[in-house]
C-alpha cells in the first residue's frame, strides 16, 4: 500500500509517500515504518484512512487498496 506522508514526516524522509505491504491494522502499520524507517519515530502521529483520522486506534483494520495518510500529532492551544 501506498502511504502519503505530509509535515514533519514528509520533511524528513524527503518525499510524499512510501509503500508499505502486509499490515492489516494501524498499529502493524505504525510498527512496519517504525522497522524500516528506523531514524524517524511513527509512533507519535495521527493516520487518516480514507479520509476519517484516527489517534491511538490501533486496532483499526487497513485494507491495501485504503488511502493512508500518516501525519504528526495535530496540537491545539
Amino acid at each position: 500500500m501506498i502511504i502519503q506522508l505530509t509535515g514533519e514526516f514528509r520533511q524528513q524522509m524527503n518525499r510524499s509517500n512510501v509503500e508499505v505491504y502486509g499490515p492489516t491494522t494501524i498499529k502493524g502499520l505504525i510498527d512496519a515504518l517504525d522497522s524500516s524507517y528506523t531514524t524517524i519515530d511513527f509512533s507519535n502521529c495521527n493516520v487518516a484512512v480514507n479520509g476519517t483520522m484516527y489517534s491511538n486506534a490501533w486496532l483499526q483494520e487497513i485494507k491495501e487498496e485504503d488511502e493512508i495518510v500518516i501525519m504528526p500529532p495535530i496540537e491545539g492551544g
